[in-house]
């Protein structure tokens, strides 16, 4: 650490000892190669050395100094490529690029200037204060952790596109004030987890009375459309395909990945929301309420359309999928009373639900299947209770689902 931040003081040197050539290097006094190259660059036992030592010693220094700066080109240059898709795609009332660069920018001020790691923590602790609060103060629980994942994957692109000389310290400093953020946030963060299970809750009471006839029934039409080689309009085979996995949008449409494995059964992976939990599976089984060959030939109908982009896309933007293909499912979803396209998730699972033999539903829990049917893992890779913002729905026709 100590080294890394004697060497920030070289920031302005550097840029002029980095072109200098060997003949250069050579015609300069032992005096001067000393003064303004080995001391700077740190060369132990300069004041030692004889002319062609030091000549020997400073070139060396000098070329690995460019090696490395070259090849840490690529990876500044990905970095900063990230930031600037940050900016672009962002619809937050206070953005995360706004808040990312504000708080590395005093970080980098604290690295500049700090003498030493104990009075950097003591400069950092107020700004994980302030960023803590304003997080808390202007946004919901789930919003909050999600925001927090989004600050910190920014910091570090802005380490990544750091001068090297700075990125030990950076990551140092960026790493320190995440884990303070975490810590800041986690008295705040049971509380506002307690209100937002209580609102789901209320809701779980309260639920909102839906037909889905019309829509199975439209999901078929469209599936059987496709095996008779006809082209139905995309959304709709979106919305087949939601119906009938239970998958969010982005899943269907840029990250998820599916092979039929039985006939009402696909094997599934790129789930979108694992919740930072270390247990959370990266692929699983999942039932179907249709057949999956259909539901195979409707995922590839999507691709053949150009309605599914690469997940390398998605990953650097997050909104890429909503902007490509949120409004135009919205729309198709307006003919079906109550229920929106994430609302297709819910009415999945009921019927899943509905469709087990009651033997089956006697021995099982039902929120155990619904967070396994969907995905649902806590931090800790245990099962969550986000599965109940599922429950929402008193679906008035369901053994519309059997014929």
């Amino acid at each position: 650490m100590q080294a890394t931040i004697r060497l920030t003081n070289l920031l302005d040197t550097i840029a002029d000892l980095l072109p200098l050539t060997y003949l250069e290097l050579t015609q300069m006094t032992s005096k001067q190669i000393r003064d303004k190259i080995a001391k700077p660059l740190g060369i132990p036992g300069h004041y030692k050395l004889k002319k062609a030592e030091l000549i020997e010693q400073s070139w060396k220094e000098l070329e690995n100094a460019r090696a490395y700066l070259q090849a840490d080109e690529l990876e500044r240059n990905e970095g900063k490529k990230a930031l600037k898709e940050l900016k672009k795609n962002e619809d937050y009332q206070i953005t995360i690029s706004e808040i990312a660069t504000k708080t590395y920018q005093r970080l980098r001020e604290i690295g500049e200037t700090g003498s030493n790691l104990a009075d950097m923590k003591e400069d950092i602790n107020p700004i994980v204060a302030s960023v803590a609060l304003s997080e808390m103060r202007e946004y919901e629980f789930s919003t909050v952790k999600s925001r927090r994942n989004q600050i910190k994957d920014a910091l570090y692109q802005m380490v990544l596109s750091e001068i090297p000389l700075l990125k030990e310290t950076m990551d140092v400093l960026v790493n320190y004030f995440y884990s303070q953020l975490l810590s800041f946030q986690k008295e705040d963060s049971i509380q506002l987890s307690k209100n937002y299970r209580k609102t789901v809750f209320g809701k779980n009471r309260d639920k909102t009375p839906i037909s889905i006839a019309q829509l199975v029934i439209d999901c078929r039409d469209t599936l059987n459309k496709l095996i008779d080689g006809e082209e139905p309009h995309w959304a709709k085979v979106s919305i087949a395909f939601a119906l009938g996995t239970g998958r969010r949008m982005v899943e269907i449409h840029a990250l998820g990945e599916f092979e039929v494995i039985g006939e009402y059964q696909l094997h599934f992976s790129g789930q979108a929301k694992t919740r930072g939990a270390d247990g959370a599976k990266d692929e699983y089984d999942i039932p179907t309420l249709f057949p999956a060959s259909q539901l195979m030939a409707a995922l590839e109908y999507l691709e053949q359309e150009g309605r599914r982009i690469d997940g390398d896309e998605q990953r650097r933007d997050r909104l890429a999928t909503n902007r490509a293909f949120g409004m135009a499912n919205s729309r198709a979803m307006e003919k079906y009373q109550g229920i929106n396209y994430k609302g297709l998730r819910a009415v999945y699972a009921e019927c899943q639900w509905y469709l087990l033999p009651e033997s089956t539903k006697i021995k099982t829990e039902k929120h155990t299947l619904y967070s396994e049917w969907l995905g649902h893992l806590d931090k800790e890779g245990r099962l969550d209770a986000t599965f109940m913002s599922y429950m929402v729905y008193q679906i008035t026709d369901i053994e519309c689902i059997k014929n």
